[in-house]
């Protein structure tokens, strides 16, 4: 190999060995790979061996102008060309790749020469196929382009449907940063010039757009682990880097010469190899204090440092040639872009997760002032009953015990009929104070449980009216207070109900200890009602608010036939349910 400056040499006189270029041994990485100089190489084939018929293959894409001629042993010499700046319609080959197929009338000994005009790092080994192991080959990278390009567009939609539902940045940023890796293979595995510019560039943009892909790639680990929060000088020096790398990336693809190239593009080439750096630092750095979500964006990141590793290993002549070595980078992308898809996922879980857990904190908190309510609720009635009881009550008493007095005395006819029907409205009224008191607040129930207090509800409400009662409450004591105090004003509720509208004759009332709470079931077998219409009314709304009050369930059937059924079960205040 030797180097000159550009289009100084004459292809004839490099060929006749007249040029005075100083060819020297092929030593990789060493003594290629260098910028701003046109690149010649130089093979020679001795006369055992014919290569006629194969394809020559420089197995790296972005080569600007490749030149090749082929000079047979009698001094007749071929020429042909190929290379990103070349229109894609005047390769010999269709592909691609830089091919060509080494002339069929060649005979040995042969010189091939080559020559190289790039502003990307040159440093490959050249191939020679038969022509059944290049076609298989050839299939087989298009193949591996279909798996590719495929799985990332699926990627792409499905997270840019996420992106619009969830109206998360991160799936936004993520969005734009798959893109720009996907249009990075397309720009420097030479599909670029295949199926966009068939007629050929003078610019290369794949830095370019690996910059820009870096740039949403930080911006994207920034928001995933809200870094502006956490560090927020970590945060400006990162988008600070990453935009760097994008002014020079467009410098160079539009020629502005900022800086030499020779000191862009290994400069560029180190900008884009610290975005995985710190894509990869920051997650596990984040993943260890805590911020779960980060787990599959450290590997997805590590993925693809290693890739990018290997792929410029590949680049700068480190690592030989070979099918999984040429296409490591977009192994690497893919795999890249489906952690952090599946990273996104675990977001989505891990969010769903603290939502759940916030969602069980304030239901925990609804059910505590439920039962604060309901104790102060029980707590003022029993204040208003011991009004009416020891106010209201004492002072009817003691007009009864005057009118009593009088009574007791001769007096007229007349006025002794006045005062035993006042006597009687005292009587009347005394009882009437009673039963408020008792149903604003049951001493029964405080004194001797809920089973009495049941018991003595019945009694009072359905003996009176000549109602049948059956009654299984042996399971009632000992529950909650709270628990309690909801079944004995449900029951209350049901049987108001039951004595205002169904015309029952026979009411049954059952209680069941379970292991997670209580089941109660309150059943009469009067005319029923219309389910359809009826269940808006203020007594069954009051009943079922108090059971989910408690985390309970509340059950009502009924019908004209059977009478009506309410079931409810409530859980017990320590299962949190």
């Amino acid at each position: 190999m030797a180097y000159a400056p550009w289009e100084s040499q004459q292809p004839s006189a490099v060929l006749a060995g007249d040029s005075g270029l100083d060819f020297v041994p092929l030593e990789l990485p060493g003594n290629l790979g260098r910028f701003e100089k046109e690149i010649w190489l130089k093979a020679d084939f001795p006369a055992g061996e014919d290569i006629g018929g194969r394809i020559l293959e420089l197995p790296t894409y972005m080569l600007g102008r490749v030149d090749v001629w082929f000079r047979s042993a009698d001094g007749s010499v071929v020429h042909k060309r190929s290379g990103t700046w070349y229109p894609y319609l005047e390769r010999e080959i269709k592909n691609a790749d830089i091919a060509f197929r080494v002339p069929e009338e060649t005979r040995p000994p042969l010189r091939v020469l080559l020559r190289i005009l790039t502003g990307a790092p040159v440093n490959f080994s050249a191939l020679l196929w038969e022509e059944d192991a290049w076609q298989s080959y050839s299939h087989a990278r298009r193949a591996w382009y279909g798996l590719f390009f495929g799985g990332m567009l699926a990627l792409f939609f499905y997270n840019l449907f996420f992106a619009f539902s969830l109206k998360d940045r991160s799936f936004l940023y993520y969005v734009a940063y798959m893109a720009c890796l996907t249009l990075s293979v397309v720009l420097y595995s030479g599909l670029a010039e295949e199926f966009l510019w068939p007629a050929g560039k003078e610019t290369s943009w794949v830095l370019m757009v690996a910059a820009l892909g870096s740039f949403f790639g930080v911006g994207f680990v920034n928001q995933f682990l809200n870094i502006r929060r956490r560090q927020k000088g970590l945060y400006w020096v990162s988008t600070l880097v990453a935009g760097t790398g994008v002014v020079l990336g467009i410098g160079l693809t539009l020629d502005l010469q900022l800086l030499n190239v020779s000191f862009i593009v290994p400069l560029m080439h180190g900008i884009l190899l610290l975005g995985p750096a710190y894509y990869l630092s920051a997650s596990i750095y984040f993943y260890l204090h805590g911020v779960r979500q980060a787990r599959f964006l450290s590997l997805g990141m590590t993925v693809l440092l290693v890739s990018l590793v290997l792929y410029y290993m590949v680049t700068y002549g480190y690592l030989e040639h070979g099918f999984y070595v040429h296409h490591v980078l977009e192994m690497g992308l893919f795999a890249d872009a489906l952690l952090l898809s599946l990273a996104l996922s675990d977001r989505i879980k891990f969010l769903t997760e603290e939502k759940q857990a916030l969602d069980r904190k304030y239901a925990d908190m609804q059910k505590q002032f439920a039962r604060e309510m309901i104790n102060i609720e029980e707590a003022e009635k029993k204040r208003h009953a011991s009004i009416l009881h020891d106010s209201v009550g004492h002072g009817l008493l003691v007009i009864k015990q005057q009118l009593d007095a009088i009574s007791a005395k001769p007096v007229d006819q007349e006025l002794e009929q006045r005062v035993q029907a006042v006597q009687k409205q005292c009587d009347d009224v005394m009882n009437e104070v009673r039963s408020l008191s008792h149903e604003l607040h049951p001493h029964i129930l405080s004194n001797l449980g809920l089973k009495a207090a049941l018991v003595s509800v019945l009694k009072r409400s359905l003996d009176v009216r000549g109602i049948s009662w059956f009654a299984d409450l042996d399971a009632a004591d000992g529950l909650p207070r709270v628990v309690q105090t909801a079944i004995y004003r449900i029951a209350q509720e049901a049987l108001s109900n039951i004595i205002k509208h169904a015309s029952a004759t026979e009411v049954y009332v059952s209680l069941e200890r379970l292991e997670t709470g209580v089941s109660v079931e309150i059943k009469d077998d009067g005319t029923g009602f219309d389910m359809r219409e009826n269940m808006t009314g203020l007594g069954l709304k009051m009943m079922k608010g108090h059971v989910e009050l408690l985390s309970g369930q509340f059950f009502v059937a009924s019908d004209h036939e059977t009478g009506t059924t309410i079931r409810f079960f409530i859980p017990w205040p320590e299962a949190g349910a």
